[in-house]
């Protein structure tokens, strides 16, 4: 198999993309790791990176994991097979479904996360 068959086809190209998106985002976690361990010694001994490249890369790799689980999600109608009632539910409401409780527990973190700020 010649080194860039993933090349030759949209789809192989956008699923190899896909793939590659959970290196910076295991990066971007170790680097957390880090941050909460340096965190650690109390507010008056940390100090947040706030350098440029790290909000870059954070964005970066936001736009990663939101592509991740975008096609993730989206794949659920055909891994999920649910039956109601002897019927099979549409794959179109797994997925809706599926969105949904992604952005309720988005919506969860975020307010936990703003009310820890305070």
């Amino acid at each position: 198999m010649p080194a860039g068959w993933w090349t030759r086809k949209g789809h192989y190209f956008w699923y190899m993309v896909r793939e590659f998106t959970a290196l910076p985002m295991a990066l971007w976690l170790l680097w957390l790791l880090v941050e909460i361990q340096r965190a650690s010694g109390g507010p008056d001994r940390y100090a947040p990176h706030a350098s440029l490249a790290f909000v870059i890369f954070s964005v970066i790799v936001l736009l990663f994991s939101l592509y991740h689980s975008v096609t993730f999600l989206s794949l659920a109608g055909v891994i999920i097979n649910i039956k109601l009632l002897d019927k099979p539910v549409p794959s179109r409401v797994i997925v809706l479904s599926q969105f949904a409780v992604w952005a309720l527990a988005s919506i969860v973190v975020a307010a936990v996360l703003i009310g820890f700020a305070r």
